[in-house]
């Protein structure tokens, strides 16, 4: 499961949510692979490259909610007098083209052309300049095949960007399922304008550690600047989800009592 909670302090208790838990379901996802027996041998995708099959799934901790600190979380909000929401999704990534159309729309309602992508990866972000730049933000897990299919399949979709602009995580190893840094050039050619890595060394990646130093400044090199905005309200992101029924992987489920 994946979980994040608030409190809403500047408002009447019954007007406003405590916390909202995001949850993982089922709550299960990695494995006990390393502990499977030898025999056990499933292809990878790469020649010569085999791991141990699976042999039970177990919790994992990085990217969950446990269900005990729900629990803990409706107890509060009982105590207090205010109500709980839940986000509810399979997978890390299911909620990033959510955000990324959520913060779109935002943007062209405060008057911002919103044509510019700004692609994360992992640790690698900058969410206080993808506002400042006027940017829309994209987040991926990671550097590997399932987050390249994420961006694709968000581009397929999505209407498209004049700029793109993409930070990666360097992890130091051509591992299992690390794409070549040409797929992922192949997603900035996407852009109608402009499509460029932000501080990424493409000769070194992925043993580009020194992308953790570059990143901030070349997200800092895009020109356009915008006044940070108002907090988005919770009003805001309900509006959203209500009038975008099925169109992402994700289940909003309000406070008991609302509609």
């Amino acid at each position: 499961m994946i979980g994040a909670g608030f409190v809403a302090a500047d408002a009447e208790p019954a007007d406003q949510f405590a916390a909202v838990a995001i949850e993982r379901q089922p709550a299960a996802e990695h494995h006990g692979a390393a502990h499977a027996p030898a025999h056990h041998r499933v292809f990878f995708g790469t020649p010569g490259l085999y791991v141990a099959e699976p042999t039970t799934e177990m919790p994992e901790a990085e990217w969950g909610l446990a269900e005990p600190l729900a629990a803990d979380v409706e107890a509060f909000a009982k105590r207090h007098g205010f109500r709980v929401a839940r986000l509810a999704f399979d997978d890390p990534e299911h909620l990033s083209p959510l955000v990324a159309e959520l913060h779109r729309g935002w943007l062209r309602e405060r008057g911002i052309a919103a044509n510019r992508l700004l692609v994360s990866s992992f640790i690698v972000m900058e969410p206080y300049w993808a506002m400042r730049t006027g940017s829309v933000p994209f987040w991926m897990t990671f550097n590997k095949e399932p987050s390249l299919e994420s961006l694709r399949a968000y581009l397929d979709q999505a209407e498209p960007y004049d700029d793109i602009h993409l930070m990666l995580f360097a992890h130091g190893v051509e591992s299992v399922g690390l794409p070549p840094i040409e797929r992922w050039r192949e997603q900035l050619r996407r852009a109608r304008r402009h499509g460029a890595f932000a501080g990424v060394d493409e000769k070194l990646f992925p043993r580009d550690f020194a992308v953790f130093a570059r990143y901030h400044d070349a997200v800092r090199q895009i020109e356009a600047r915008h006044l940070m905005p108002e907090p988005m309200t919770l009003e805001h992101f309900e509006r959203f989800v209500a009038t975008n029924p099925g169109r992402f992987p994700v289940e909003w489920k309000p406070p008991a009592g609302t509609h």
